[in-house]
């Protein structure tokens, strides 16, 4: 007899209510998949399938839909939300995992789609038989793969099938690399007009890609160096990047089989994100206004540039976020790090009574250089969503400017690759503000070993 509960509480059926609810991007799947765990636990190893269903269904589910659309007879886009999903996340396990069995997968999504629709489960079944019957092994990449047979699972491997898939990449080139690439055509088509074919396509295929874990060493408490050989005794294989500090290990573990990270040696940022406070180091004894902290990663980082010596004020909109950050600093051994509310932020300030000497800026974003880590925000990437993310953005400049010192910098950043979000923004400050200048700046598109972002430094005439 089947035990209900534990079909209610399968990895699958909690990866389709993930999917479902942030099939739309205004969600971000690790969060709820962390709620989700919090409230009613799956075992770890579920847990980690989950997880991986999740994550790779939302990175690669143009693709996945594209390829279940192949074998449907009828009007993809007319099919139901669930189905859509169960069918992606099946398709998915059929085409990107080699551990899973044909029939797993399978009836599994057959079961799902029961109770939404008559016939749905018959045709879930078909679909599903016919795109395993077409699908070829797991090969190694080919030198010259045919372009509307071959399904990239990673940069080394892949799947020929045995008949067209996929666009005419001579005919229509943005067809075939919105297929292939899973992003959708607003993003594909304008950074094909900004970046031209080939960036584009980089672009495109790094927004893919399983991210490596990315850590910062913690100078309080080790060297890179020291680091490093630990990693490496740990069984890891790290890598420095760029003859830098940054440290990555490709195999991305998950962060709790990390020892080091819970012994507070390195923190997880990407080298990309680093960039805007190694562009305006703060010095010890400085006050840091992080305006826009989130979990605090960068809160961290100014603390340990500034040797543990100063103050680093911490604020956001999202008191959740900010009620972590006193945990992982403890974690890492930093003391000046104090959070407040934004609403609070006034108040804060005048019992500090002293300007800030750097305020970082580091806005919400439409995150598109961040999309291999943050996959769901493709889809919410619209021409409307980034002009009301543009406004925000601008408010929050204004902000720092009102609360900037008299030799005060402020320190922009993005982890976007729209210019609206980054060049334009700084030049209408600038307008708005003509006593203000940019010192420098800097623009990173996303590859195989960093994501993209945008950071600059401004000051006073």
């Amino acid at each position: 007899m089947t035990d209900n509960s534990q079909i209610r509480r399968s990895p699958r059926d909690r990866a389709v209510k993930v999917l479902v609810a942030c099939y739309d991007g205004r969600q971000f799947c690790r969060d709820l998949l962390g709620e989700l765990q919090e409230a009613d636990q799956l075992s770890p190893t579920d847990a980690a399938l989950a997880a991986e269903l999740v994550m790779g269904v939302s990175r690669h589910r143009i693709t996945a839909e594209h390829l279940a659309a192949r074998f449907y007879r009828g009007r993809w886009a007319g099919l139901r939300l669930h189905t859509r999903v169960i069918l992606a996340l099946a398709v998915y396990q059929l085409c990107w995992l080699d551990r899973i069995p044909d029939y797993a997968a399978i009836d599994q999504a057959v079961r799902q789609a029961k109770g939404h629709g008559r016939g749905t489960a018959a045709m879930t079944n078909a679909i599903l038989r016919k795109l395993a019957a077409c699908r070829g092994d797991v090969i190694d990449r080919p030198n010259d793969p045919a372009p509307r047979r071959y399904l990239a699972i990673d940069a080394d491997r892949g799947r020929l099938f045995a008949e067209n898939v996929f666009p005419d990449p001579a005919k229509r080139p943005l067809d075939h690399l919105i297929a292939v690439t899973s992003h959708p055509p607003w993003l594909v088509e304008r950074w094909h007009r900004r970046f031209k074919p080939k960036l584009c396509r980089e672009i495109c295929i790094a927004g893919q890609r399983r991210p490596p874990l990315v850590l910062r060493p913690n100078p309080i408490r080790t060297t890179p160096d020291e680091l490093f050989d630990s990693l490496t005794a740990g069984d890891h294989d790290p890598a420095r990047l760029d003859d830098s500090d940054v440290i990555l290990l490709r195999g991305a573990p998950p962060v709790a089989q990390v020892f080091e990270i819970g012994e507070g040696l390195c923190q997880p940022q990407d080298s990309t994100a680093q960039i805007p406070l190694r562009f305006s180091p703060p010095s010890p004894g400085e006050l840091v206004l992080d305006l826009c902290a989130g979990v605090g990663t960068k809160s961290t980082q100014a603390a340990e540039l500034m040797k543990n010596d100063g103050l680093v004020l911490a604020t956001d909109v999202d008191t959740v976020k900010l009620a972590g950050i006193p945990e992982t600093a403890e974690r890492l051994g930093l003391t000046i790090i104090q959070t407040t509310p934004l609403d609070q932020l006034d108040d804060t300030l005048a019992r500090v009574d002293r300007a800030p000497d750097l305020i970082l800026v580091d806005v919400p974003c439409t995150n598109t250089g961040v999309l291999a880590r943050r996959p769901e925000a493709r889809y919410r990437a619209t021409h409307k969503e980034l002009l009301s993310l543009v406004e925000i953005q601008r408010n929050l400049l204004r902000r720092a400017e009102a609360l900037a010192g008299p030799a005060a910098r402020i320190v922009y950043a993005t982890c976007s690759i729209e210019r609206e979000e980054n060049e334009d923004q700084l030049i209408q400050f600038c307008e708005e503000y003509p006593n203000w200048h940019v010192v420098k700046q800097v623009f990173t598109t996303p590859d195989q070993d960093h994501d993209g972002g945008f950071a600059a430094v401004l000051a006073r005439e």
